[in-house]
């Protein structure tokens, strides 16, 4: 009697830790471990073993956590006075995750609830990884001898975006180039912001463009012809604005709200690599929040279809 009373306070109770394989995993892959279950002084029947995927953002210094989601393990089971057991864990991660950059970083929360005691928790770090196609594009960009920028990766109205510069190639065309990711239909697409240099009339305008990197392409898992497809589409862009000027508007500005759109927003339903964006901030950090994030961002009003925080950039903080 007396050990029931001292696991139900939580003392002698039975206890629970989460080995991961790797703490490091891609978009799109699996993380994967095993959790194990210790029992205490006294059996005890355990009601829920859940574990919550956390997010923290860091926005303009103000910390937002938010559970992004969170995998049933186990119900209803039974743990012996001094067992211990194994449960094998796995999850596939999403493509609208953001990569942990920036202020963006991970932990695994592990929660079991215990029946008639106190619950217990553990939690671990989780480091999510650019895809496999998402780090083609960045060693092609690499090897065009592009740098990325202090601050590249942090989380702005649309999603998550990658600032490069230009060293030599391009670098007297080219002050520096944005991109966010887009992945539908085994295809990826590049929407690209490139801030030109050059001329009185040019010198500071932006030019906005989209890139489809073909399937074939990304499955050669090949750097350099990557590379050559990236440089062969900067150089055709460039000799275009050269001829008729900068596109000002970005082609998915026009993109509506719900089922319609094709893949902005990533938790509205799309399939987005490394993306999130401010249209589904309302989701993720729950309106309250939202809507101080959008004061940190600059004050700007949330449009009506929820599409636009007005949170602008949220920081430059390093990497």
């Amino acid at each position: 009697m007396f050990k029931k009373l001292m696991a139900s306070l939580g003392m002698g109770a039975a206890k629970v830790n989460l080995v991961l394989d790797n703490e490091q995993c891609r978009i799109g892959e699996k993380v994967r471990g095993k959790f194990l279950v210790e029992g205490g002084n006294v059996e005890q029947g355990i009601h829920t073993l859940d574990l919550d995927i956390a997010m923290k953002v860091i926005i303009k210094g103000k910390e937002f956590n938010k559970v992004v989601d969170t995998v049933r393990v186990a119900r209803d089971f039974h743990i012996k006075a001094g067992e211990t057991r194994e449960i094998p864990f796995e999850h596939i991660i999403p493509l609208h995750y953001p990569i942990s950059k920036g202020s963006v970083s991970y932990s695994l929360v592990t929660k079991m609830d215990i029946a008639q005691a106190v619950d217990t928790d553990d939690k671990d770090r989780l480091v999510i990884l650019p895809s496999r196609e998402m780090a083609l594009v960045f060693d092609a960009l690499a090897a065009l001898d592009f740098k990325e920028k202090i601050g590249s990766g942090k989380i702005e109205r649309l999603g998550q975006e990658f600032e490069y510069y230009p060293t030599t190639l391009f670098a007297e065309q080219l002050k520096e180039l944005e991109f966010k990711f887009y992945a539908e239909d085994n295809r990826i697409k590049l929407f690209f912001e490139l801030e030109l240099i050059g001329g009185y009339m040019r010198n500071g305008l932006e030019h906005h463009t989209e890139m489809d990197l073909p399937a074939e392409l990304l499955s050669s898992g090949s750097v350099q012809e990557v590379a050559g497809f990236i440089k062969e589409f900067l150089e055709n862009e460039l000799n275009q604005v050269s001829i008729q000027g900068p596109r000002m508007a970005p082609s998915y500005q026009h993109m509506q709200h719900g089922s319609q759109r094709p893949g902005f927003g990533g938790f509205m339903g799309g399939m987005v690599a490394g993306m999130i964006g401010g249209a589904m901030l309302g989701s993720l950090f729950g309106d309250e929040e939202g809507e101080d994030a959008g004061d940190a961002g600059g004050g700007e009003e949330v449009s009506e279809d929820g599409f636009d925080f007005g949170l602008g950039d949220f920081g430059d903080d390093e990497f």
